[in-house]
C-alpha cells in the first residue's frame, strides 16, 4: 500500500488528509503506511519567483522586473519558463518504490493532484496499470466534481449567488462524514451562510453517517456512491439539500434523527429517477429570511 498527495493542493489540511490515507489503507488491512506516503511539494521555480516578488513589495528591489529584461537580453523566454509543468520527484520515488515490490495500491486524493506534472495523467495512470502492476484508489469524495466552489452567478437576495454553489461526491473510499462536513462548511462559508452551518452539519451526520456505517468493510458496497449538492434557488429564503444515490430503496422512509431535523422546519421531497437509484431534496430554510 503506498499514498501520493501534492502538498499545495491540500493548504492547510495536511493532517486530515493522511488521517484518510491511514484509515482507508487500514479498510484494506494493511499497516500504517506514512512510511510509503510520497509528498510532492510545490515547484521550486515558482516558489522561488513569489519570494523574489514578496521582496519586490516588502523592499520596493523591482527584482521581477529585472529578471525579465536580463531573460529578454539572453534571448530566453520569460513567460515559457515560469509556466513549465511542475517537477515530480516525488512521483519518480514512489514510481521505483512500486517497481521494487511488484505492484500495489496508490492511494491519491483525486486526480487533480497528478494534474500539470512533467508527465500527463494518464500516461501516469496509464504507466501504473499496465507497467507496474498498481491500481490508484481515489480517496477524495470529490473526484470527478472538484472541490466545491460556488458556481452560481446569478445575484440573488441580499446578493448572494444562486444556482449550484457546491458539489461533491461521497464514496465509500474514505472517511465519508469528515468528508461531506468539510466541503459543506467550506461551501457555505464562501456563499456568506455560515449561519446554516450547524443545521448542515447535522443534516450531513443523519445522511452520510448510515451510509459510511453499512460501507465499512462490506465490499459488495464498493460502487455505491452518493452525490451531494448544495443549491441556492432564485426563491428567497430557502437552501436546497441535493442528495443523489446510486442504491435503490425497497422502502423510503426517514429514520429517526432525519424525521427530528425535519421536523425543526426542513421539507423533505423525493423522488425515483428513471436511471434508478433516490433523489432527495431537504429544503433548509435559512434563518431571517423570508420565503414568500
Amino acid at each position: 500500500m503506498f499514498a501520493y498527495y501534492r502538498r499545495p493542493l491540500v493548504h492547510n489540511r495536511i493532517r486530515s488528509v493522511e488521517t484518510w490515507i491511514s484509515e482507508v489503507a487500514a479498510r484494506y488491512g494493511c499497516d500504517d503506511p506514512t512510511g510509503r506516503t510520497f509528498v510532492e511539494f510545490e515547484s521550486p521555480i515558482r516558489l522561488l519567483w513569489s519570494l523574489g516578488e514578496f521582496l519586490d513589495q516588502r523592499i520596493d528591489a523591482n527584482i521581477a522586473e529585472q529578471v525579465r529584461d536580463l531573460a529578454r537580453e539572453h534571448g530566453y523566454d520569460y513567460d515559457r519558463m515560469h509556466s513549465y509543468p511542475t517537477p515530480a520527484p516525488a512521483l519518480w520515488q514512489l514510481i521505483g518504490a512500486i517497481e521494487s515490490a511488484g505492484g500495489g495500491i496508490v492511494l491519491i486524493p483525486s486526480l487533480h493532484h497528478l494534474a500539470d506534472l512533467e508527465i500527463p495523467e494518464t500516461a501516469i495512470l496509464q504507466h501504473f496499470s499496465a507497467n507496474l502492476n498498481a491500481r490508484v484508489v481515489w480517496i477524495d469524495p470529490a473526484v470527478g466534481t472538484g472541490r466545491p466552489t460556488c458556481a452560481g452567478n446569478r445575484p440573488g437576495p441580499g446578493g448572494s449567488p444562486t444556482g449550484v454553489l457546491g458539489e461533491f461526491r461521497v464514496s465509500p473510499f474514505c472517511a465519508a462524514v469528515k468528508m461531506a462536513r468539510f466541503y459543506c462548511e467550506e461551501c457555505l462559508s464562501r456563499s456568506g451562510l455560515a449561519v446554516l452551518a450547524d443545521t448542515i452539519d447535522e443534516l450531513m451526520l443523519a445522511i452520510v453517517g448510515p451510509a459510511e456505517r453499512r460501507w465499512s468493510g462490506n465490499v459488495d458496497m464498493l460502487d455505491e456512491q452518493l452525490v451531494v449538492r448544495l443549491i441556492r434557488p432564485a426563491e428567497p429564503g430557502v437552501l436546497v439539500v441535493e442528495v443523489a444515490e446510486t442504491r435503490e430503496y425497497g422502502d423510503a422512509t426517514l429514520d429517526n434523527t432525519l424525521r427530528r431535523i425535519c421536523a425543526a422546519g426542513v421539507k423533505v421531497r423525493r423522488q425515483i429517477p428513471s436511471s434508478g437509484g433516490i433523489l432527495t431534496r431537504y429544503e433548509v430554510p435559512i434563518p431571517g429570511s423570508v420565503r414568500r
